[in-house]
């Protein structure tokens, strides 16, 4: 199980009215693949809260990585690294973690389509970053909405890239609620949302691989168009911010062949770092809720099914994942499963860190 890390905060940018640039220093990180995230620990009186931002930087750019933290209405994390973090401050940091990623390391890149709207640009720049620099040269098309231009989280890095890519990045802001100020923004422009039209208009290259990042509602629509479009699911690649309504109601447990008693709790045997540990599920609970609470520490970021950080393997027994946008069905039938939206069907489940899956 990853372990924690000690990071010095560097430097702090404030990029937007609400938006808040983080860069941390640090030799423990070594590499990163782009569109992953840093779980940042933070202490607000007494208690650690674990949050999880997308690294916008480019892992050219180690021994620095920074994170891009948006104030939000009720938003309690955010809202307190906003309000009080300052440079030289240390803090504990989870290791980069996500499947919601690009490798530079592949000898050729594919053309590239990136869609994302507010702090959903985040993982998206660290992309286009690497992949303007690999030598395979692929196109980059970034289509980008905010509300205004002073919302444009790296407006001025985008232009610059602009300049000194103009034949490989195309960028089209879509602007929801103001032109104002948009002369400042290179590229095109687009008064709306990001819908069906902007598509239509827009994307040229079917053949180009597609990541998605922001809403859930911006994220499923643009999933669907692209299917509609014939583009395989393999080349679309997706991200949700926000997810309205991950834990859905699961069927009471069910006895297994291992326990036929009818009125017993769901008993969840977990394995991780070679520790065994044993505990009863009460209904209505899941697995990662109630192991957190018996004092279990288990990797865990986001506890809505969309980071993946929970990912672990089914041995025994039978469980409901409920909404999550981290792994496959193919992956599910194969054992895989997210303790966070998990909860145990048989009167025996063992779950398993340790195996890869």
């Amino acid at each position: 199980m990853n372990q924690p890390l000690s990071l010095t905060v560097d430097q702090l940018v404030q990029e937007t009215p609400d938006a808040l640039l983080i860069y941390f220093r640090t030799d423990q990180i070594q590499t990163f693949v782009p569109g992953q995230f840093l779980t940042l620990m933070v202490n607000i009186q007494g208690t650690t809260h674990r949050r999880s931002y997308s690294i916008f930087t480019d892992p050219a750019q180690l021994p620095q990585i920074g994170v891009c933290v948006k104030r939000l209405p009720g938003g309690l994390v955010s809202n307190h690294l906003l309000d009080h973090l300052k440079e030289g401050d240390r803090m504990d940091v989870l290791p980069p973690y996500g499947n919601f990623a690009l490798d530079p390391a592949l000898p050729t890149l594919p053309s590239l389509v990136l869609v994302g709207a507010g702090s959903g640009i985040t993982p998206l720049f660290s992309m286009l970053s690497a992949a303007l620099r690999h030598p395979s040269a692929p196109l980059v098309q970034l289509i980008y909405g905010s509300r205004s231009a002073s919302e444009v989280i790296f407006g001025e890095a985008l232009n610059r890239l602009q300049d000194e890519y103009p034949q490989r990045l195309q960028v089209l802001h879509c602007l929801s609620r103001s032109l104002e100020g948009q002369e400042s923004l290179k590229g095109l422009h687009h008064h709306g949302r990001i819908d069906t039209s902007v598509f239509a208009q827009h994307i040229s290259n079917r053949e180009a691989s597609f990541y998605l990042c922001g809403p859930e509602g911006l994220v499923h629509d643009t999933e669907y168009w692209l299917q509609t479009q014939g583009i395989a699911g393999q080349r679309i690649h997706k991200e949700l911010f926000f997810q309205s309504s991950p834990k859905a109601a699961v069927p009471p447990p069910t006895p297994s062949s291992v326990d036929d008693d009818p009125g017993a709790l769901p008993v969840v045997t977990i394995k991780v770092d070679g520790k065994v540990y044993e505990f009863a599920v009460e209904p209505g609970r899941y697995i990662l809720e109630t192991a957190l609470e018996q004092g279990i520490d288990l990797p865990y970021a986001c506890t809505m099914g969309v980071c993946g950080m929970c990912r672990a393997k089914k041995i025994s027994g039978e469980m409901a994942i409920g909404d999550q946008e981290a792994i496959s069905a193919s992956e599910i039938a194969s054992g895989a499963c997210l303790t966070c939206v998990g909860r145990p069907l048989s009167n025996r489940l063992v779950i398993d860190y340790d195996v890869p899956n």
